[in-house]
């Protein structure tokens, strides 16, 4: 399960228990069937969600600056675990429990741990860079990351808005009597 799906089933339920609470109790029978509708219909919403990110994202590789942008945030975590592999290699050899080459003294050691630990700081700096370019990118091709935009809900004329918000308080309303 995705973490949208998770997230609009959680909310769809949370929802039907406050209405509980809000009511002390006394439609706790029907909010319980309330809140597996909900958490139906919200995980519903969710897989609607994720389909439409991952349409969204085919659509974005389909550019060349977004797709470069990916290739090198892949590239750049990848050099990075090596990094961290050689920072372990190097450890285990200063501690002893992996055996060193002859060359390979305390100084050497130590000089090429601080080099990869250096390598792994630069590393890190850059990935976030590329990460951060990557979600502007991101933005800029796919026209924001609002709510509305994220669940799909901004293909919707402000009429089906209107009354989408309308069902839902009149859904809480009913819920209240």
């Amino acid at each position: 399960m995705s973490w949208w799906k998770a997230v609009c089933s959680v909310c769809g339920a949370v929802a039907c228990g406050v209405a509980c609470v809000a009511t002390g109790g006394l439609a706790a029978p029907a909010i319980l069937g309330y809140s597996a509708i909900a958490g139906g219909l919200g995980f519903f919403v969710g897989d609607k969600a994720d389909k439409e990110q991952a349409e969204k994202e085919k659509m974005l590789l389909q550019d060349q600056r977004y797709k470069d942008t990916k290739d090198a945030e892949n590239k750049q975590a990848n050099e990075n675990n090596q990094n961290k592999n050689l920072v372990e290699e190097i450890a285990g050899k200063l501690n002893g429990s992996i055996p060193r080459k002859p060359h390979e003294t305390d100084d050497y050691l130590k000089e090429q741990l601080v080099i990869a630990q250096n390598n792994i700081k630069r590393g890190e700096e850059r990935l976030n860079r590329l990460r951060k370019d990557a979600d502007n990118l991101r933005k800029e091709l796919t026209g924001g990351n609002s709510l509305l935009s994220l669940l799909g809900l901004n293909k919707l004329s402000l009429t089906d808005k209107v009354m989408l918000v309308g069902g839902i308080v009149v859904v809480i309303w009913l819920l209240k009597k």
